[in-house]
């Protein structure tokens, strides 16, 4: 049974949709409100617009999921809406991966008549420069420009926290744990050049776990442990599956996600025996039981091919090599090499 947070937002707070919703809400908070205005300010500022008047603005000029359309033509929902003397409006993206709808940015800025949309989007959401591209080819506005119209979430929440907003609201700081909780939030992983060192190093007749912790020295059982605080970590931010995860072979998890073409699996984990004879200790495997549809991952020619030595089953696999030990967001980088071979499957 997953372990409940304690969070008023728990349960609510779980995508774009429900976001939103609680995002609008907040607003009626004047402190909120006022601190959001100041970041869209920043951005008009930059862009040498005409700056909102904040003290113009209340709770009841926002809102969410319009429809949008221009006589007959429909032309998507807005996330979030504020109205004042004119119609602003703000996607919002949660999810690093999620793409853009065939709405967005054109039909939107279609609806608006000028350049009064904003994108609200984690830092290092992957389709930033589709957007802007797909905003310059559609109205020849100045990819520079075009910058100045994207919020990140992170920046909003540094400043909720510099202006300790969260200390002086709970709905807020709830709020903040929440995003922090399901989307922000990754543990630092340090691992130590010696560390690197004994991971990367070749083992001979090694067998499984124990036979590993055997041939190295008595630094493995911190070693291990880290490895295994990242696969958590990791399973944290993503739809896992929760059986057969450790056994003496391996310790990892499969992933439940719609992107995955069906009669394949994807694991990540520390598989033993690709560690002793790859030198490589964390590994993402693509893999079927049907042969027709191993030949095809295969094929594909992304994957490197391993043949286990006893039962002479294959899999393909890409792995994290020394330079992503050497960082801190080790399990930032894990999951977003994960992201980035499912959406590649995807597109299969």
């Amino acid at each position: 049974m997953e372990k409940r947070e304690k969070n008023i937002f728990y349960n609510i707070i779980k995508n774009e949709t429900s976001l939103t919703e609680v995002f609008c809400n907040i607003m009626q908070y004047k402190v909120f409100r006022e601190l959001f205005l100041s970041i869209v300010n920043e951005k008009i500022e930059a862009l040498e617009g005409k700056k909102l008047q904040n003290f113009k603005i209340n709770y009841d000029n926002f809102s969410t999921e319009l429809n949008l359309k221009n006589e007959n033509e429909k032309l998507g929902r807005a996330d979030l809406i504020l109205k004042v003397e004119e119609e602003y409006i703000f996607e919002l993206k949660i999810e690093r991966y999620t793409h853009l709808t065939e709405h967005q940015p054109e039909s939107y800025l279609k609806y608006l008549k000028n350049d009064n949309l904003f994108f609200i989007l984690p830092k290092h959401y992957r389709h930033k420069d589709e957007i802007c591209t797909r905003w310059h080819n559609a109205t020849e506005y100045p990819i520079d420009k075009i910058k100045h119209h994207l919020i990140y979430w992170e920046d909003i929440l540094k400043k909720i926290k510099d202006k300790e907003l969260d200390k002086i609201n709970l709905l807020i700081s709830e709020f903040c744990n929440i995003l922090d909780y399901r989307w922000f939030y990754y543990p630092s992983i340090k691992f130590s050049n010696y560390e690197i060192e004994l991971i990367f190093k070749k083992q001979n007749n090694v067998k499984n776990k124990k036979d590993l912790m055997m041939s190295m020295d008595s630094n493995i059982p911190k070693i291990m442990n880290k490895l295994f605080e990242v696969i958590e970590g990791v399973d944290d931010k993503l739809d896992t599956t929760k059986d057969g995860t450790k056994t003496e072979s391996y310790y990892g998890y499969i992933l439940k996600d719609k992107r995955i073409p069906e009669k394949w699996e994807v694991w990540f984990g520390v598989d033993y025996e690709i560690w002793e004879n790859e030198q490589l200790p964390l590994t993402i495997q693509v893999y079927s039981d049907d042969a027709d549809e191993m030949d095809k991952i295969i094929k594909l020619g992304i994957f490197k091919k391993y043949t286990y030595k006893e039962d002479k089953d294959i899999t393909t696999f890409v792995a994290l090599n020394a330079s992503d030990f050497e960082k801190e967001n080790i399990v930032e980088i894990f999951t977003d090499k994960i992201n980035e071979i499912i959406d590649k499957l995807k597109q299969t």
